[in-house]
């Protein structure tokens, strides 16, 4: 009977005991993924023996690990301050997810000073830097009809500088609220291991100690993905049917229009923005490992990313001059109207390293690479 790669399904659950089953269910851990791909990297051993013969004996297989890749489409639970069903996996790839499960103030409060891109927070907000660094604020009073904006950097004196350049000078005018939301951000320490249960019309594949990298990418007028690639220890594969019951967010990814593409705080008509989380990854020799390598372990991450702009005059967006003297720019895009399913994406410090013009549709471009600069803060994902 032949088996059909449409037919399958992927349970992810992060483990208590690194490298160990956690035992994944169907109820709980699904993961709606695209283009779902297993591929095996074993170590076979090249022998050269004598035989009384011109053949040699043949290879020898020996350890193995293993890379699970896939694309999980970019969208909220549904419900703000609640995980999406993905979030375990930007944990096991180096993101830390942070919980905010109350608005900060819990009414709007006014702010104690302000700038046309900076806001001075009151009382009610904490006096912990960077606490909301990567987070929207909700603004009201001025500007009149509200506005959000996001947070690039947040001092212990209550400064957050944003990622807007509005119009007219905040103020004290300005009542400001955190809403509920989760937020990720690249993390040093405590990274967990996943295990994967990978169903394939009638096949099951368990992989154990995995962790990752991934690559996220917007494009305008379209949905955003972010795209897996995770290695692990092969655990075992077996015939079982793929199994009932999975439990899905309900929620439809919203699309990259009618929101904000800023580069510098200034309008950016691009197509697409990309993150590269740059993660490197390896599984350590250990002879006591049923496979002779250890869970994959994350040892050092390059956060690089890319945009393409269509080019304007240097009197609107200068960042040739930027290039040139080596000063991080704020990027940052923001989409989606639904509590619980809208998205935004900052990067607070990009360092440009090219500057390539171009062409789309006979209109200029200049797309812009650059570094995702700062420890454990290169880029911040939120979804409030």
């Amino acid at each position: 009977m032949a088996l059909r790669s449409k037919n399958a399904a992927l349970l992810a659950k992060i483990e208590t005991t690194e490298g160990t089953d956690a035992a994944p269910v169907a109820g709980s851990d699904a993961v709606l993924v695209e283009n779902l791909q297993i591929s095996f990297n074993p170590t076979i051993v090249q022998t050269n023996e004598v035989t009384g013969s011109l053949d040699s004996r043949g290879p020898i297989a020996g350890g193995m690990t293993v890379q699970i890749t896939f694309d999980v489409l970019l969208k909220g639970s549904g419900t703000a301050g609640t995980a999406p069903e993905w979030g375990k996996l930007l944990k096991a790839a180096g993101w830390a997810e942070v919980v905010t499960a109350a608005a900060v103030p819990v009414a709007p409060e006014a702010a104690t000073a302000g700038t046309a891109s900076s806001l001075t927070l009151g009382a009610g907000a904490s006096g912990t830097a960077q606490a909301y660094r990567g987070m929207p604020l909700l603004l009201t009073g001025n500007p009149v009809a509200g506005a959000t904006s996001f947070v690039a950097d947040y001092t212990a004196g209550k400064l957050a500088t944003l990622t807007d350049l509005f119009g007219t000078a905040l103020s004290t005018g300005t009542s400001y609220q955190v809403p509920v939301n989760v937020l990720y951000k690249p993390a040093s320490v405590s990274i967990p291991s996943l295990t994967f249960h990978l169903f394939m019309d009638g096949l099951k594949y368990i992989v154990a100690g995995c962790r990752g990298n991934a690559t996220l990418k917007l494009q305008s007028g379209n949905i955003g993905r972010i795209s897996f690639t995770f290695t692990g220890m092969f655990v075992s594969k077996a015939d079982a049917p793929v199994p009932t019951g999975l439990v899905y967010d309900s929620t439809r990814p919203p699309i990259w229009k009618g929101g904000k593409a800023l580069i510098d705080r200034g309008v950016a008509a691009m197509a697409s923005l990309s993150v590269e989380f740059g993660n490197q990854l390896t599984n350590p020799d250990n002879p006591n490992a049923a496979e002779g390598f250890d869970p994959s372990i994350i040892t050092a991450r390059n956060m690089t990313g890319n945009c393409d702009p269509l080019e304007t005059l240097v009197a609107t967006r200068d960042s040739m001059a930027a290039f040139r003297t080596g000063t991080p720019k704020i990027l940052h895009a923001a989409y989606g109207t639904v509590a619980g399913n809208r998205i935004g994406l900052t990067i607070p410090a990009a360092f440009y390293t090219s500057l390539a013009p171009g062409d789309r549709n006979g209109l200029m471009t200049n797309t812009h690479q650059f570094a995702c600069t700062g420890e454990d803060a290169g880029s911040f994902l939120c979804l409030f």
